[in-house]
């Protein structure tokens, strides 16, 4: 193992110089074999020589030939692994060097042993914290030397052991390569094959793994030769192997089987990251044929069921990154084909949610769309499909599970929906339409590109077609959807002049309505809406009224929607107030007067919310906008700040309160019904 002085001190321009050698010494074999199928092979061939005696010798001569031309191979081979071994090394070094200069640039001394700690001379304190970050990156830097070499090292001894029967293993490798991490995936090769076989491995051994995928899964040779070895079927049963080591057997190793798995599922987004590579189509040909078949599990076994390829693959897949966006929607699409041509394929006894379960991807389509949502331009492109799209959200079968019915005799099974029914459709259509990975705590909203918007268009026609059969699994989803189009939303909800709406209006009713039978959904939805609403009045420079005019009919719109939720006359009602998120990553960033005026409407809305529970009257005497009285009268507050009255008997307050009853009604005219 290489130590820091060690890596910073050796000068790698020896290697370049043994390098050379190693081909001056190939060219100086090939001199030799000219030579010697002239004056030595050349005799057993010619017509002065004749019988056994010649057989024999030429069968000899012919032996010793083939070693000269073998020799050549391995001695190129030893050349080319050396100039690797530099370009590796001069990369590696440069990236310690860098790290050191910025250390000592952020006031850290780093000593010849590699050791960081606090420039007393800076002007700063420094406290340990910081030092260990510096020293970690440091280590990284010197452990990323050491995978290297101890690769290298590998890579060079397996190039001169000769496995050919020529001469009994004891002669040249004519099969050398010149590719470092080519010998390192076919050393990880085996290790991998008798670990999916069930076989034990050492603690080395599976370090040695895990050193392997750690300085390998990112380098596309090292990682299509694995691939290649394991073929798709070994690759499915390794992975189902590691999955039962991880979540069934367990024990103090699972990390270690975790850690390796991960760097399994990183090579697959290496190896097929160029989709038009002849190597990609053969490895997608050969995943139809593998991710379909079914496979035997300790996890499945314990239901009595069998893991289905595709299944299998998207677990894993799980655990990776940097998967190429057109392989994503490849095996989406295959995947989806394979369902269409045998329904209820994916089936499995019981549920796999939650912690004991979820870790499965026993729905594999939803499963690839969670993956492809870490990437919202590529979830973006797949689901502008309108039959993508039309397919997810009208014609799939989601009953991906078989719910056990017992009976007096016999048990029964029937399929159903999983407890984490459509979860990755849900995380695609919000990346799609908001342009945010909704899996990253520090997102923030970023401007919408034309095909989010075209996004949301096509799931809000289709959604709103659904009516009551809107999924429940995707009304919080949607809500944080349109909070993220808030602008959009309220433009639409306010509008009196249909054909002028950004949104069709029906379909938005629809939506809203469906949203607003969940109360977390529900109250994402409202008090997203707010600061729609306050942020239109405080961008309205205008002498008229028409920002707080929208702001009333907005807020009847969602009331309405609330009130049609559950059916008249009661609507929607819920045991304890909506919750709503202030500094949810979707909605816009807004100016100091904008959030506090946000957070003043959103204070009153909640407050209407809790009293319409306390009250728990739902008094048909009583308007539904009117139980908003607190939240209308604070936009109305909120408009007079910035806003003059208009004339000497305009009264805010009256107007909004007329705009949220004119809102209500348009609102019922969209959905059919008539408003209380």
């Amino acid at each position: 193992m290489p130590t820091y002085h060690e890596i910073m001190s050796t000068d790698l321009g020896a290697l370049t110089s043994a390098a050379e050698r190693w081909e001056g010494m190939a060219a100086e074999f090939g001199k030799q074999e000219k030579a010697y199928r002239r004056d030595v092979h050349g005799i057993s061939t010619g017509a002065t020589w004749s019988g056994m005696s010649a057989e024999a010798a030429h069968g000899r001569f012919g032996v010793t030939l083939t070693e000269f031309q073998y020799a050549q191979t391995e001695a190129k081979a030893i050349a080319a692994l050396l100039r690797d071994a530099h370009t590796q090394f001069t990369g590696l070094k440069g990236r310690l060097t860098t790290a050191r200069k910025e250390a000592v640039a952020a006031g850290m001394r780093v000593s010849d042993r590699g050791l960081v700690s606090a420039d007393p001379a800076h002007a700063k304190e420094r406290d340990e914290a910081t030092v260990r970050s510096w020293q970690d990156r440091i280590d990284a830097a010197v452990r990323a030397v050491t995978d290297a070499d101890t690769g290298v090292e590998t890579a060079l001894k397996a190039a001169v052991v000769d496995s050919g029967p020529l001469v009994g293993g004891r002669g040249f490798n004519g099969r050398a390569m010149g590719d470092v991490e080519k010998y390192e995936a076919l050393a990880a090769e085996d290790a991998l094959r008798r670990l999916s076989r069930g076989e034990h491995l050492s603690r080395r051994e599976l370090a040695e793994l895990e050193r392997t995928f750690r300085d390998n899964s990112h380098d596309e040779a090292f990682s299509r030769t694995l691939l290649d070895d394991l073929g798709a079927a070994g690759t499915i049963t390794l992975t189902n192997e590691l999955n039962d080591l991880i979540h069934v057997k367990g024990g103090p190793g699972t990390g270690t089987y975790s850690t390796i798995e991960s760097g399994l599922a990183d090579t697959l987004a290496t190896a097929t990251r160029d989709t038009d590579s002849a190597w990609y189509r053969h490895w997608r040909t050969s995943m139809r044929h593998a991710g379909t078949a079914h496979y035997a599990t300790d996890a499945q076994g314990e239901r009595l069921d069998k893991a289905v390829g595709y299944q299998s693959l998207v677990t894993l897949m799980g655990k990776g990154h940097g998967y190429s966006p057109a392989m994503l929607e490849n095996l989406t699409d295959d995947m989806i084909a394979a369902e269409r041509r045998d329904p209820g394929i994916w089936r499995l006894k019981g549920e796999y949610s939650g912690r004991h379960g979820g870790w499965f991807a026993n729905d594999p389509v939803d499963g690839a769309l969670g993956i492809m949502s870490r990437d919202p331009h590529t979830a973006a492109d797949y689901l502008d499909s309108d039959a993508r799209m039309r397919y997810l959200v009208k014609d799939r079968d989601w009953n991906v599970v078989l719910h056990e019915h017992e009976g007096l005799k016999t048990s029964t099974y029937a399929a159903g929906l999983d407890k984490d029914d459509r979860a990755g459709f849900g995380r695609a259509l919000q990346a799609a339409t908001t342009g945010i990975d909704p899996s990253d705590r520090h997102a923030h909203y970023v401007a919408h590109s034309q095909q989010n918007e075209a996004v949301l268009r096509s799931a809000m026609s289709h959604l709103s077609e659904s009516g009551d059969k809107f999924p429940p699994s995707l009304r919080q989803p949607m809500a944080s959807i349109l909070v993220n189009h808030g602008g959009t939303v309220h433009a639409s909800m306010s509008e009196i002049d249909i054909s002028k709406s950004p949104l069709k209006q029906d379909e938005l009713f629809e939506v809203a309505k469906q949203v607003s039978k969940d109360k977390d959904a529900y109250g994402t939805l409202n008090g997203g809406l707010n600061q729609a609403m306050v942020s239109a009045i405080h961008s309205d420079h205008s002498h008229s009224a028409e920002s707080l005019t929208r702001a009333g009919r907005t807020v009847g719109f969602l009331e309405e929607a609330r009130n049609q939720a559950a059916g008249a006359p009661k609507g929607a009602q819920f045991e304890s107030k909506p919750l709503f998120d202030k500094a949810i990553s979707y909605i816009p960033v807004a100016g100091d007067d904008v959030q506090a005026g946000f957070d003043y409407v959103t204070a009153r809305w909640l407050a209407d919310e809790q009293k319409r529970i306390d009250d728990q009257r739902a008094d048909d005497n009583i308007e539904d906008y009117s139980k908003r009285n607190g939240q209308l009268m604070a936009l109305s507050a909120e408009w007079g700040k910035g806003h003059r009255v208009v004339t000497p008997y305009f009264d805010p307050k009256e107007e909004i309160t007329q705009s949220a009853r004119f809102g209500a009604t348009h609102a019922s005219g969209m959905s059919g019904e008539q408003p209380k």
